[in-house]
């Protein structure tokens, strides 16, 4: 395996995009490596940029043919509806999903919200139960956007936020919720999202960790490269730096969720990487993603979380 090997699946189109956060050429491979979700021969390179040190994929999918690497019956990382799953996970997926609330409520007190990315609505769910707060979903998936609307009752839309149709300073809080690593052109992205921000609103944006200890343990196989639907992995003194360009001040940046499940995840790409996807792989799989092991581990995590060295890194950005 190289980080030259660049074939193509079949309809995918690759392209060479320099950096569009500086615009420097010339970037430098850090990373490669298959599809270790969905398989396939295409070999993906993250490379670091030499001008702002943001880590991109190069080459990477068109925006017009990505869609092809999304295959939502196939792809692991798409998340089953809140209401299709048993009673103890349930609760335990509503305690998450109230934490990324408080992120927003913390800040601003009530108003319309817009959640980019949404899939199956769960978070818009829970933050229309919030007293206050008017909330919309927006997502590509077509499929997810009517699964939100049928089946829990929610407000979506199908599209992405540079294409909402809404007016200046009509928001009061807009999220991310492992969304903007996905994000091409995100100068643009950025500030549409301040434009539709009201002074005093917020951007909550969760993102991989390019600090994490997990990143150093796993190299290639860590779950935030996720090549080749992840596009961008921003260095958080740069998204820091960046954001504020355009009017939005960090206020709060932690390790609010995810490490446990990125770290297994992880672990189980170096273990099929050695052992293939049969019984053995299985197996070890169950345990991994048990609920002995989540509790064995829960201190570990505990403390990463608390020296921000989780996979993901929450950031709350304020208009």
């Amino acid at each position: 395996m190289t980080p030259t090997d660049q074939r193509a699946p079949a309809g995918v189109a690759m392209e060479r995009a320099p950096c569009e956060i500086c615009g420097a050429a010339s970037p430098e491979p850090v990373a490669w490596r298959r599809d270790l979700f969905l398989g396939g021969d295409t070999i993906y390179t993250m490379n670091r940029c030499p001008g702002c040190g943001v880590v991109y994929q190069y080459p990477r999918p068109s925006a017009a043919t990505i869609h092809l690497l999304y295959p939502s019956e196939e792809y692991p990382e798409y998340v089953a509806g809140l209401h299709t799953v048993g009673r103890l996970r349930r609760a335990v997926r509503r305690y998450g999903l109230r934490k990324r609330c408080r992120r927003v409520t913390r800040y601003v007190d009530g108003g319309r919200m817009v959640d980019v990315g949404c899939s199956t609505g769960d978070f818009i769910w829970e933050m229309s139960r919030q007293p206050g707060w008017a909330a919309l979903g927006i997502d590509i998936s077509l499929a997810a956007v009517a699964y939100a609307r049928d089946q829990l009752g929610v407000t979506g839309a199908v599209g992405v936020l540079n294409a909402a149709p809404l007016p200046d300073g009509s928001l009061d809080a807009i999220t991310m919720w492992n969304v903007f690593e996905h994000v091409y052109d995100p100068r643009t992205v950025i500030a549409e999202a301040a434009r539709l921000l009201r002074p005093g609103g917020v951007l909550v944006i969760t993102h991989p960790n390019l600090d994490s200890l997990d990143r150093r343990l796993f190299g290639h196989t860590w779950i935030g490269y996720e090549l080749p639907r992840h596009i961008y992995l921003y260095p958080s003194e740069l998204l820091r730096a960046l954001m504020a360009e355009y009017g939005l001040h960090e206020v709060e940046r932690t390790c609010l969720y995810g490490s446990w499940g990125a770290t297994m995840t992880s672990l189980m790409f170096l273990v099929e990487g050695r052992l293939g996807r049969g019984r053995a792989s299985a197996l070890v799989r169950r345990a991994l993603f048990s609920l002995p092991s989540q509790l064995l581990t829960a201190p570990y995590f505990l403390l990463i979380d608390r020296l921000r060295l989780g996979s993901n890194i929450t950031a709350v950005f304020r208009r």
